[in-house]
């Protein structure tokens, strides 16, 4: 029987707006028996039977790549009648980086020793949410998108067949293709319980999670009123407080809590934390808060040996990396939970070495060549609609995929995604006029000619409406290209196709070569007009092969001496590592594990548990630095091969 074959789309209203929850009911009579449930919704769902939750979380996709999940329901059935229940919540916004709007939907199919049992239909019991405010759209961050607001008063048993305000649903006019979830299920931990820090005022309380925590709200409460709290979280204190709003941020999820107890999960919107701050309207009697991880299942790799302050580095590290791996990789899970190219390679290569897994990873690349831009350049992140690029990330790509091949040999796969490498890098070719001429970065409000967060790299006037560069040649953006295109050589070669890449490599390193090097600096620059130098352009130009080997050495010292240079930021610190591996890696073998202790030991005396965004912690991007981010993780790595 072929799965969703007599189910259709359905909603609970002809209209659906943005931000709007729907709740969905059918039975089934169970006998014993193998009995699962096929399920995929837009935008995201929580599965109950009897009322027992027993699934969350719609895999990110999109709409002509629609992904179900098949979910074991036997040790949830029980004989007789089963109480199936269903929470959709529709976002219906394009302007998140998490997200590729499509209709508001739910399809599911029950099947029991390969007969279906219940399935989504206009018969299907269904109404919009009572307790989940919809309509708001109030957002937290621009790159998460909304939070919620969540009413308890108004529950009632509707999960266990208690109807009231139940009819019949709406179908959705709709036939999209659909594949099994290609990752494993989120899996949920023993709660981590919030400890009073700080009670401010009688209606205003600060709570300690002990360590960096990522997953659901989970709150208890007793109350002599009904009241709304409103629950603020980060990962750092300000002024003994929670810094709620940052910029137009807005850290915070609302719910209305019962007279007497109240006791509530929301199984959809992740939160990542130290810190908790609950504001109620009149105090309350007693308060429970906690966060109940929501953990990727990866086991790890035996550890190099390390010493006892590496194996802090390292813990911390490995912490971050699960901290950012959920329905795919996130950069950070605080503020965005999006998926970036360049931030996604270093997680990558990371968890080969700490999880010796490769499924994640492939559905992550699967994930990103399914994006579909008209000018074929690949999104910002994955999945979205929004119509903003940074180009050279999609360069970091290629590295990604060749990567991926070294540590799984799946030429099967990379042979199915060869179609799009090819294309995205037919995007750059066509820019040069003749074969291995430079490239110049992309013209348009579309285009974010970011590399890195350092002065000069980073474009940050790009968000200005008065800003207009003049556009010219940049290192970066050339030497990222010739490594882009030897790692699609790699790739061609292993999957046993004629390609000229290594050869349009080689002249397009002598291109950088004649045009950004400085014969009095013996230096390369970052452009023409300014002439400033920059380790991550200078070391990008040893590994991409534009700088002489001869020259090579001497470059090296210079880098690490010169501190005029344009200095790295931790998302770029592994190709500076890389650059002197490659040069001498016995000789600069031991700077490099000096310099992580250096960098990653101020992380650890921290206490939060994982690694920093940035050197400069919670202080950057004013006071929005994030203290998990995936793309710091670099110690797994360099502890493997070094140590």
């Amino acid at each position: 029987m072929k799965v969703f074959e007599n189910a259709k789309w359905i909603w609970c209203s002809e209209s659906p707006r943005a931000d709007e929850y729907g709740e969905f009911y059918s039975s089934f009579q169970y006998n014993g028996g193998e009995i699962s449930v096929s399920i995929s919704a837009d935008s995201n769902y929580a599965l109950y039977l009897n009322g027992i939750q027993v699934s969350f979380g719609q895999y990110a996709d999109y709409p002509y790549d629609k992904i179900y999940d098949t979910i074991d329901l036997k040790p949830f059935c029980r004989q007789g009648e089963n109480h199936l229940a269903i929470v959709v919540w529709y976002y219906g916004i394009d302007t998140t980086s998490v997200y590729y709007p499509g209709n508001a939907g739910l399809i599911f199919d029950v099947v029991c020793d390969g007969v279906s049992v219940c399935v989504s239909s206009e018969k299907t019991d269904s109404r919009m949410s009572s307790a989940y405010s919809s309509h708001r759209k109030k957002i937290i961050t621009g790159q998460m998108g909304l939070s919620f607001f969540y009413d308890a008063t108004k529950e009632d048993d509707w999960k266990t067949g208690i109807l009231n305000g139940f009819s019949g649903s709406v179908i959705v006019d709709q036939n999209l293709p659909l594949r099994i979830c290609p990752v494993e299920k989120l899996k949920l931990e023993k709660s981590v319980c919030g400890q009073l820090l700080k009670k401010i005022s009688d209606t205003d309380s600060v709570f300690d999670l002990g360590i960096h925590t990522v997953g659901f709200l989970q709150i208890e409460t007793d109350s002599d009123e009904e009241q709304t709290l409103v629950v603020s979280y980060a990962e750092h204190l300000t002024d003994d407080v929670v810094q709620r709003k940052i910029s137009s941020r807005d850290f915070s999820v609302e719910i209305r809590v019962k007279k007497g107890k109240t006791v509530y999960m929301n199984p959809f919107r992740r939160l990542a934390a130290v810190y908790l701050e609950v504001q109620s309207e009149y105090g309350l009697n007693d308060i429970q808060i906690a966060i109940v991880p929501t953990i990727y299942p990866v086991e790890e790799k035996k550890r190099p040996v390390l010493t006892k302050a590496q194996s802090e580095i390292y813990d911390i590290s490995v912490r971050a990396l699960k901290h950012c791996m959920h329905e795919h990789y996130e950069d950070c899970p605080w503020r965005e939970q999006a998926l970036y190219c360049m931030d996604s390679r270093n997680q990558m290569l990371f968890g080969y070495y700490a999880f010796g897994e490769t499924r994640f990873p492939r559905a992550n690349l699967e994930l990103i060549s399914k994006d579909d831009r008209e000018d074929g350049l690949l999104s910002i992140c994955f999945p979205i609609k929004m119509d903003l690029v940074i180009p050279s990330f999609s360069l970091h790509w290629f590295t990604s995929c060749a990567e991926y091949l070294r540590y799984s040999g799946d030429t099967a796969f990379l042979r199915e995604i060869y179609p799009k490498l090819k294309s995205v890098l037919s995007v750059f070719l066509s820019r040069m006029e003749r074969e291995g001429d430079l490239v110049l970065p992309f013209e348009g409000k579309q285009y974010w000619n970011f590399y890195e967060w350092s002065d000069g790299l980073d474009e940050k006037e790009f968000f200005s409406s008065r800003f207009v560069r003049h556009i010219e040649y940049d290192l970066i953006l050339n030497t990222l290209l010739s490594l882009a295109l030897q790692r699609m050589a790699e790739i061609a070669s292993a999957l046993s196709i004629e390609n000229r890449y290594l050869e349009i490599a080689e002249k397009l390193n002598g291109s950088i070569r004649n045009y950004f090097y400085s014969a009095e600096k013996e230096m390369f620059f970052d452009r023409y007009s300014n002439k400033k130098y920059s380790i991550l352009g200078n070391s990008l130009a040893i590994l991409c092969g534009a700088c002489e080997e001869r020259k090579r050495e001497e470059l090296c010292e210079k880098i690490l001496s010169d501190h005029s240079l344009t200095q790295l930021s931790l998302s770029m610190k592994c190709f500076l590592y890389d650059t002197l591996l490659v040069v001498d890696r016995e000789k600069y073998r031991d700077f490099i594990l000096a310099d992580i202790e250096k960098i990653y030991r101020p992380m650890v005396e921290c206490g939060v548990g994982t690694v920093w965004e940035t050197e400069n912690g919670w202080r950057d991007f004013a006071d929005a630095g994030s203290l998990c981010h995936g793309w710091s993780a670099l110690p797994i790595y360099y502890y493997h091969i070094l140590l």
